[in-house]
C-alpha cells in the first residue's frame, strides 16, 4: 500500500486531533513497534515455509518381515443344505 505526501499528512492531522499532542509520541512508539513485530513474524513465516517446501520428502523406513496376506474365510459355519431343496420364504420356489 503506497502513501502519498497528502495521504499522509491528513492522516497525521487526524491522529493530532483524535489523540492530541501529548499522547502522539506515545501512540507512534506502539505503532511502530507493532509494525516491527508484524514483519518479524512475517518474515520467520515466509522461512520457515520455504525451508519446509525446500526439504525433500522422506520415506519411511520398512522394517521386519511383511505382514502376511489374510487367510481365506472359513465355511465350515454354514450349515449344509436340507433335503427339501431352496429353504427360502413361503411362497417362493416351491
Amino acid at each position: 500500500m503506497n502513501l502519498g505526501p497528502a495521504e499522509v499528512a491528513v492522516i497525521l492531522l487526524l491522529a493530532l486531533l483524535v489523540f492530541g499532542p501529548a499522547r502522539l509520541p506515545e501512540i507512534g512508539r506502539q505503532v511502530g513497534g507493532a509494525m516491527r513485530e508484524l514483519r518479524r513474524m512475517q518474515s520467520t513465516l515466509r522461512r520457515e515455509l520455504d525451508d519446509a517446501l525446500r526439504e525433500e520428502p522422506t520415506r519411511p523406513a520398512v522394517s521386519g518381515p511383511e505382514r502376511p496376506a489374510d487367510p481365506e474365510p472359513d465355511h465350515t459355519d454354514v450349515s449344509p443344505p436340507n433335503d427339501r431343496g431352496f429353504d427360502g420364504p413361503p411362497g417362493s420356489f416351491t
